[in-house]
């Protein structure tokens, strides 16, 4: 008897245990984006009442995906997928959630016009599967041309879905099973995920405030490292420049690649950004990734991946086996939208509101004793908890009161011991986050 609920398909009569049906449906439902990062899933109760099974059972299914970092569940409110934006049942805009832009300043009359201008081509009527624009491509070249100093030409750039897509096409396109794969810790449990499902060894090596600690992982040797450069996901820190170079040595020693996610690039506040690995490595065994999400909006699913010249045919191959839908629409009018300088302008706007909003926060936070660690980048900091408070208690107290901090401990991977909160200002307004502020001094 096969049994369905949520689109999640249970084989009652399959010689597979009922648990691990119900983990590798999940997974895959995540995994493929048909459940969203911050959507709640069923209960365990739930799932006994549905499918006719034991409460153990869906117990031990979620416990599993939880471990795997796939769910998060937060205490009085239920359980929902990891990532961003942030795993809470609220939507709106919720004061200091990471990761994500004001979409009230979202440009949407430039948008609308960049999609009004366009010709209705054959090329964006048919099969969106494995179609790139390469007036996008272009545009996306020239912007790093001119912002990151990285040299490439179109025809090295990937239009993919995601940050994700991207890491588990790398990861399944040039890793072998078992191959050892250095990644940051903490670091975002679904591109962690991601390099599990591409078969990866992962090898996690901890972050301070100069960035990933090369030293702990320079004897070993790896196939693949993955940073966050620019501004380290959940940190916030930056890598040194002494780091980066010492990370391309390491790559060049072992025969290694290194995947620049350069997250959040956009939005360095100190005007002192330091060079990519991209660049400094020439293109040689790096592959840098970039998304629009957390610039526009995270309902725009395009992101970009810019691989070594002599890698492209395998990652292109390995793309249409893949088949990551990128909307041809979408592509065309975003590549409008740059190519007349609205990207840019946009951009240079909201870098100014958010510094603004950066330093508010920074300093209503530090008035009331918390320590802040505020590398003056990105659309999120940290602060520490007191020793005695969980971080995750303190989080799931003001989720209770509408403001959603992430708890810094959930993005160990085994190494970190991090005791901190997560704070998005971005899309945080001056007076909310006075509010905020203070409905979170009530929580701690």
């Amino acid at each position: 008897m096969v049994k369905s609920y949520r689109g999640i398909v249970l084989d009652l009569k399959s010689e597979t245990p009922l648990h691990r049906q119900l983990t590798s449906a999940f997974r895959d439902a995540i995994l493929s984006g048909k459940l969203q990062p911050g959507e709640r899933i069923s209960s365990s109760r739930e799932l006994q009442a549905c499918y006719g099974i034991s409460r153990n059972t869906a117990l031990n299914a979620l416990s599993q995906l939880q471990a795997e970092g796939h769910v998060v569940t937060v205490r009085g409110s239920g359980t929902f997928v990891a990532g961003e934006p942030d795993a809470v049942p609220e939507s709106g805009a919720v004061p200091f959630r990471p990761g994500i832009p004001d979409l009230d300043l979202f440009p949407v009359d430039l948008v609308r016009r960049s999609l009004s201008t366009l010709e209705w081509s054959e090329d964006l009527r048919d099969d969106p599967r494995t179609w790139a624009n390469d007036g996008l491509r272009t545009a996306i070249v020239q912007r790093l041309r001119q912002t990151r100093g990285i040299d490439c030409s179109p025809d090295q750039v990937l239009i993919v879905p995601s940050t994700e897509y991207a890491i588990s096409l790398i990861g399944r396109a040039l890793l072998q099973p078992h191959d050892s794969v250095v990644i940051e810790d903490p670091g975002h449990p679904k591109l962690r995920c991601a390099l599990l499902g591409a078969g990866a060894q992962i090898v996690p090596a901890l972050v301070d405030e100069e960035g990933i600690d090369v030293a702990s992982f320079a004897r070993r040797r790896a196939a693949l490292a993955y940073v966050t450069p620019s501004h380290q996901y959940p940190t916030g820190a930056a890598l040194s420049l002494e780091r980066r170079f010492a990370l391309l040595d390491w790559a060049a020693e072992f025969g290694a690649w290194i995947v620049e996610d350069d997250y959040d690039n956009e939005f360095d506040y100190r005007c002192r950004p330091q060079p990519t690995l991209q660049s400094l490595d020439e293109g040689r065994r790096v592959l840098y990734v970039g998304t629009f999400s957390n610039v526009l909006s995270p309902s725009i699913r395009i992101a970009y991946l810019i691989a070594p010249r002599r890698l492209c045919a395998t990652l292109e191959a390995a793309h249409q086996a893949r088949a990551g839908y990128v909307s041809p629409f979408l592509q065309a009018a975003l590549a409008a939208f740059m190519e007349r300088g609205h990207f840019a302008r946009h951009v240079a706007r909201m870098r100014k509101i958010y510094d603004e909003r950066r330093r508010f926060l920074s300093f209503a936070l530090g008035s009331t004793g918390l320590r802040v660690h505020d590398c003056g980048a990105g659309l999120h900091f940290i602060a520490d908890v007191p020793e005695h408070l969980s971080d995750r208690d303190v989080s799931a107290r003001a989720l209770e009161r509408g403001v959603v901090v992430p708890p810094l401990s959930s993005y160990s991977h085994g190494l970190s011991a991090f005791n901190g909160l997560m704070f998005g200002f971005a899309a945080t307004s001056m007076p909310v986050a006075r509010t905020a502020v203070k409905a979170l001094l009530k929580a701690l």
